[in-house]
């Protein structure tokens, strides 16, 4: 008794498997005959010999067949696979294999509706599943999965409470498809705001990156710069150094007439033992003249009392000379009255020339008064000359010390070739300056300013 109990059980439970079973596979295959039939409608608009192919082997399949696996057998068209993955996603899910027939039927309807709605836009979906083409792939799901009869005119209406769960029922059959969608598209947008945030960051890292090369290559160069003028500065230090001790140029002394004169007549007051060279000339006049001695000097011409001439005088008589003088002459003669020697008038002094020194000049050609010299300084560079016939008027030519021309020939842009312009250029194996021309500087407003420049060689 006990064993005819088992096997009624056991009989029951493969039955109810075995209908269970038959429900999955009428809710599955109706779902693969909606993909199929999208499909072959897709294909059916595209000309390429690849989508040709898979369109008849659609055709040639029956309607239980899996359209993605002909897509993956053929090939090219992974795109439409994907989309027909995303159609067919709804029998993947354990509450639409449970569901009954008329159930199924509404849910493979929405995922249409959604589908369609989703890519209409796209030319290869929205002109293809045209409402007539939806239309006869409905008819064919409803062969597949009839749906619920329309209920008779004179059917009880239902409660408000057995509409709303009827319809809770119905949203919620779809629900699993609908959140599976929205989670995919969700994906999608994160993964192109993540693209996107990528491409900015990746941007902004090879701008930080491209200035932080630009600003070490000009610091590198600013560096190199700064350490070779600090070593030329501590050269030319050095040798400033090793040239403080040594006497500089002296400047040089105007030479002129007056200089000479004043010379010659210290000379004759040197010559003539006294202070006074007009009272020894007048001592001179008074001796007699005697037989054995030479003639006074004579008178010089008032023409020529400026000349430095020294005349010859007369020698001094010899004591016997003397005694022989004062025998002949015994009574003594009278003193002749002194001759009257005119006053030399001074000749008027020639106009002598000013000598200054000047730093170098701003780029402008302009001196600075403040730092005018009446000697050569180490600042020095520019020797100045002044007729005083025409003070506001000078020449000027490079003069420096020769331990500071260095100096001047490496900053020559700011030093030299303002006030300067030169026969040939500059080479680093010059060490000196020679003048071809001096300079005109005029005086503007108190300052002076150069008016034509010097010219000069590098050597």
């Amino acid at each position: 008794m006990n064993l005819l109990k088992c096997t009624f059980r056991t009989t029951v439970v493969l039955l109810a498997s075995a209908s269970l079973s038959f429900a999955q596979n009428a809710n599955q295959a109706a779902v693969d005959t909606l993909t199929k039939d999208v499909a072959i409608a897709v294909f059916a608009k595209i000309s390429q010999p690849k989508a040709q192919e898979i369109y008849a082997q659609l055709l040639a399949c029956d309607d239980g067949c899996d359209p993605q696996q002909v897509i993956r057998g053929v090939g090219s068209w992974d795109q439409v696979g994907a989309k027909m993955q995303e159609l067919s996603e709804l029998k993947n899910t354990a509450r639409f294999v449970s569901l009954p027939p008329e159930e199924a039927n509404v849910a493979i309807r929405r995922q249409l509706a959604i589908f369609y709605e989703k890519y209409k836009r796209d030319k290869n979906y929205g002109t293809p599943l045209s409402p007539d083409v939806q239309a006869r792939i409905l008819a064919k799901i409803d062969a597949i999965l009839p749906p619920a009869e329309p209920q008779q005119a004179t059917a009880p209406a239902k409660s408000p409470s057995t509409a709303a769960q009827t319809a809770v029922e119905e949203e919620t059959s779809i629900t699993p498809a609908t959140l599976q969608l929205s989670q995919l598209e969700r994906q999608a947008k994160e993964a192109e705001k993540k693209q996107l945030w990528m491409l900015l960051l990746g941007a902004v890292g090879g701008l930080i990156l491209g200035a932080g090369a630009v600003y070490l290559l000009a610091y590198r160069g600013a560096q190199n710069e700064v350490d070779r003028l600090l070593r030329e500065n501590k050269k030319l230090s050095k040798e400033n150094d090793g040239l403080r001790n040594k006497p500089v140029n002296e400047p040089r002394k105007p030479q002129s007439d007056v200089v000479q004169k004043a010379s010659a007549f210290d000379a004759i007051v040197t010559e003539l033992g006294t202070d006074n060279p007009l009272a020894a000339i007048r001592q001179l006049t008074r001796q007699p003249n005697s037989p054995g001695t030479s003639p006074a000097p004579k008178v010089v011409p008032r023409a020529r009392q400026s000349e430095s001439v020294v005349e010859p005088t007369p020698p001094r008589p010899t004591p016997v000379q003397k005694q022989a003088v004062n025998e002949q002459a015994p009574a003594p003669t009278p003193v002749p009255a002194p001759i009257a020697v005119p006053t030399p008038v001074p000749a008027p002094q020639p106009a002598r020339s000013v000598v200054f020194y000047f730093p170098p000049p701003d780029p402008n050609g302009q001196f600075d008064s403040q730092h005018k010299a009446d000697s050569l300084s180490p600042e020095s560079a520019y020797r100045f000359s002044i007729d005083a016939k025409n003070p506001s008027l000078a020449t000027f030519r490079f003069e420096a010390e020769p331990g500071r021309v260095a100096r001047f020939l490496t900053y020559r842009n700011y030093m030299i070739e303002p006030a300067c312009d030169s026969e040939n250029s500059y080479m680093t194996s010059h060490t000196r300056i020679s003048m071809r021309r001096d300079g005109e500087a005029v005086l503007e407003n108190g300052s002076w300013r150069v008016k034509t420049k010097a010219l000069i060689r590098y050597e």
